[in-house]
């Protein structure tokens, strides 16, 4: 991590109480680690749970108070890997942000990482400050996503692309009458390509707009996250008809075709 872990100043002022704090739960087995991730957070004002094992974290998310808003989840745990973990919190219907942390760098891996629900993927050695900025990023996007159905009023709130129905007040899809499961990155990234429908938007775009970051927390990232909404809505991935790649520019969304 790329942040000292000096202890902050006794008159460092607290937060106004520990029930409006973010409640973050970090899931990790190295206890230096686990240590210097908490203490790092808690100096930003997050209240932090932590879990050395995959049961534990399962057992953590279930009974918590106040509930968990964010898991920051290691990949290799001891008895239950950090994929089974995240498939255990999305099979219990919970769209609570995921970043998993880990030191495989395949693709492969992240695939399986966004497969079981992750948002986002940060490979180690990470920066702290940049794990801090994720974190920082997704609870704020979190409060954000509440907010919207109340603030948008149901404007364009479902909508239709080939046989495929997407409604962003409930957060509901379905593709040839089946349910699609989405995290909350995913559903995010098709409502900013829906909205921008035609449109040819860059990496870069989404990575600020999307992400709310000016660099990728993993290489391919965006191209990954591309590649799962293909695998949920296009009747054959390899041919897409409406999540369109734009040589050396980035992506291009369309209903029809």
């Amino acid at each position: 991590m790329g942040r000292g872990s000096d202890r902050p100043p006794a008159d460092r002022a607290p937060p106004p109480s520990i029930m409006s704090m973010p409640h973050i739960l970090v899931v990790e087995d190295e206890e230096h680690l686990a240590y210097g991730i908490q203490f790092n957070l808690e100096a930003e004002g997050y209240s932090v749970t932590t879990a050395g094992d995959g049961q534990a974290a399962l057992a953590a998310l279930a009974t918590a108070e106040p509930p968990v808003d964010l898991v920051v989840l290691d990949l290799m745990l001891p008895g239950m890997s950090g994929y089974a973990v995240c498939e255990g919190l999305r099979a219990r219907g919970s769209d609570v942000p995921v970043i998993m942390l880990t030191a495989r760098t395949l693709v492969e891996d992240r695939i399986r990482g966004f497969d079981a629900g992750t948002d986002v993927y940060l490979q180690k050695p990470f920066d702290l400050e940049e794990l801090i900025s994720i974190v920082r990023n997704l609870l704020g996007r979190r409060g954000r996503t509440e907010r919207a159905p109340a603030e948008n009023g149901g404007r364009d709130a479902v909508v239709r692309f080939g046989d495929c129905v997407v409604n962003f007040d409930t957060w509901q899809a379905t593709a040839r009458g089946q349910p699609v499961r989405l995290t909350n990155l995913e559903m995010k990234l098709l409502r900013y390509l829906v909205e921008h429908e035609g449109m040819v938007v860059s990496r870069d775009e989404l990575l600020k707009n999307v992400w709310g970051m000016t660099r990728a927390p993993a290489t391919r990232t965006i191209d990954t996250f591309m590649l799962n909404l293909r695998k949920s809505f296009e009747a054959n991935p390899s041919e897409p008809v409406h999540f369109l790649s734009v040589r050396g520019t980035g992506y291009r969304f369309v209903k029809g075709g």
